[in-house]
């Protein structure tokens, strides 16, 4: 084998001597046998090399067909070489044509003869043109609408000039998305209502994130204190925003003279209320406002501070301290009423003071029972009560002050404070009452409840109309959103627009407008008269009925009801374009609240509604459930 193959061919053709032919034919048996090996050799070989092939190419394919993603190979020609089951998937209306040689221009104008794809709708051919200029050259993956399914589309061209594509199926990823922005846009909008019913209130309030550093505050404390809630207030911690009102020397009365030590225990007082217990504090700031704070942190960890202004009450409380000052001066010169009575409640002795306060002389008083300046219902315990102390079972008077009804001798009632103490090692029973006047203190404390109340009336009524304001309704209306959630029951609301009132005060002036205004709020009254029932003014000529449980027909009942009752009131309107009479124009919505709507989705379809009724002519009712009827129908 060493000769090769020419030196074998030149011992075959020579010509040899007689004695040399044997060794001929041996020579060339040899070749044939050795050229046979070879020759089964190479075919063992080539078998092995075509079985591996098909073992790379099964491989290949079931690798193809494993990916989660679409696959597709095109040839020069934009042919389709291969493509796996995945991509059939994502195009069913393609599945059958999606077989080797289908050319893809082909497909692409079937899909957009079929409108699968949204975006080149209407733009058909300018939009193939340029599907087919960027072929195989777009550096960066496109996203493209198929079928109302998003696809994630890579391609990419080999150096042999074929095209490799992969199409992922990120329909969940862009739904995701678009809720996110729509969660977004929600949220911006929740913030923007906060924001104003914040500023609405009557409190100042600012709130600090769960790193203590300020997010939001409202106007009123922005104007109480515009020397801390400036521009670039946002962001900073409670400790560097006090650490600058001591710089401006704006921090309250009390921490004069030791604004370290003051603003030390501030911030020792924040820290402990990271239990979430609500902190109360009294502050008198600077130029003499005071301000009570309530400090609340949430489960989130975020911390509320609500500010009133307490000033006025401050000052009666004050002037209240002052005159208990010169009574006590006064009882400290036996100013003080005094009295001594024996075990059976006789009177034995009293000073001036006792005189004074109950009118009596000192000798209309002595040796009477003490019940002579009690109350009717006070005398009638009275004996049984001084019969059971002398037996050991009474007592809930001795060295206690307690509050009680006492009589003047002109009948009028009094509020005192009676002290009663046992005089020790006396043969008989003697008891010393000593007795305040509250009185006046109990009347101021009626004025303060009466005031506390009118406060919170005020921050929940409309001054003008006296109807609920606008903060109560939305605090209403979040209370059945969620009371509907839980029971499944219906809730209706009314959004009430005046028709044409810039006209009517533009004829008849302002003055008169508020009074039409007030007519239309007794009318509204009338209409919803259910205890749960609640009217509230809305802003300027708007109002509002919010009806809990009550569904589309009590509702459409209520807003003809309300119509007709305005209509018979008659209030004069030369300026309406209408009639010559106060019309209003009604969007109403009712429905039970679902899991992932809002009060505020509900309340947006009431005022389209309402849009719809001006937009008809106004003077009349539409209803969200019309709207959507209206919408289906076109």
């Amino acid at each position: 084998m060493a000769l090769g193959l020419a030196g074998w061919q030149a011992i075959a053709t020579a010509k040899l001597p007689p004695y040399a032919a044997g060794l001929q034919v041996l020579l060339l048996g040899g070749l044939c046998l050795s050229l046979g090996g070879l020759w089964q050799a190479w075919r063992q070989k080539l078998a092995a090399s075509e079985r591996y092939q098909q073992g790379v190419q099964q491989i290949l394919g079931e690798a193809i067909e494993a990916m989660p993603a679409g696959f597709e190979l095109w040839d020069k020609r934009d042919r389709l070489v291969i493509c796996n089951q995945r991509l059939r998937e994502q195009y069913p209306s393609l599945a059958d044509q999606l077989l080797p040689g289908a050319k893809l221009e082909d497909l692409l104008r079937q899909s957009l003869q079929s409108g699968a794809i949204q975006a080149a709708i209407g733009n058909e051919t300018s939009w193939l043109e340029q599907r087919l200029a960027r072929r195989g050259h777009q550096e960066q993956p496109v996203v493209e609408e198929y079928g109302g399914r998003w696809t994630h589309i890579h391609e990419r061209r080999t150096p042999s000039g074929f095209t490799v594509g992969i199409r992922l199926d990120v329909t969940e990823l862009i739904q995701t998305q678009q809720a996110l922005a729509e969660a977004k846009a929600q949220a911006q909008h929740d913030r923007q209502l906060l924001e104003r019913a914040i500023d609405a209130m009557p409190a100042g309030i600012e709130i600090y994130d769960e790193h203590d550093r300020l997010v939001m505050v409202n106007q009123r404390l922005a104007n109480w204190q515009p020397h801390l809630y400036r521009a670039g207030a946002y962001g900073q911690t409670f400790e560097s925003l006090q650490r600058s009102a001591q710089q401006a020397d704006q921090l309250p009365q009390e921490a004069l003279g030791r604004e370290d030590e003051w603003l030390t225990q501030r911030l020792a007082l924040r820290a402990q209320n990271g239990d979430r217990q609500d902190l109360t504090l009294l502050s008198q700031m600077p130029g003499g406002l005071w301000l009570k704070t309530s400090q609340t942190r949430t489960p989130e960890g975020f911390v509320l501070m609500v500010h009133q202004d307490v000033s006025d009450l401050i000052h009666k409380e004050q002037a209240l301290k002052a005159s208990q000052a010169q009574l006590q001066a006064i009882i400290g010169t036996a100013g003080v009423a005094i009295l001594t009575i024996d075990g059976g409640g006789r009177i034995l002795s009293c000073n001036l003071a006792v005189e004074r306060l109950f009118g009596y002389a000192r000798a209309e008083m002595l040796g009477h029972n003490v019940s002579m300046l009690m109350p009717e219902k006070e005398r009638q315990g009275h004996d049984e009560y001084l019969r059971r102390f002398a037996h050991g079972q009474g007592g809930r008077l001795m060295g206690q002050p307690r509050e009680l009804q006492a009589r003047h001798r002109n009948g009028l009632i009094l509020t005192v404070q009676l002290s009663v103490s046992e005089v020790p090692e006396q043969a008989e029973k003697l008891f010393v009452g000593v007795i305040s006047d509250l009185t006046d203190r109990k009347q101021f404390e009626q004025e303060l409840q009466r005031v506390n109340e009118q406060l919170l009336r005020l921050s929940t009524t409309d001054a003008l109309t006296e109807l609920a304001n606008r903060r109560l309704l939305m605090q209403r209306l979040e209370e059945e959103w969620r009371r509907g959630l839980r029971s499944n029951q219906p809730l209706s609301l009314l959004l009430i627009d005046v028709d044409y009132f810039k006209l009517y005060n533009d004829h008849y002036g302002h003055q008169a407008g508020d009074t039409c205004l007030l007519t239309v709020a007794h009318v509204l009254r009338n209409a919803a008269n259910r205890p749960g029932d609640l009217v509230a003014r809305y802003g300027g000529e708007e109002f509002v009925i919010l009806l809990a449980q009550t569904d589309e027909q009590g509702m459409q009942a209520v807003a003809a009801r309300f119509r007709e009752l305005l209509a018979a009131a008659n209030i004069e309107h030369k300026g309406s374009p209408l009639r010559p009479s106060v019309t209003a124009s009604i969007g109403m919505c009712s429905c039970p609240p679902t899991p992932g709507t809002f009060s505020s989705q509900w309340l947006a379809l009431a005022d389209r509604a309402l849009y719809q009724a001006k937009a008809q002519g106004r003077d009349r009712a539409v209803s969200a459930l019309d709207l959507m009827h209206d919408q289906e129908e076109s």
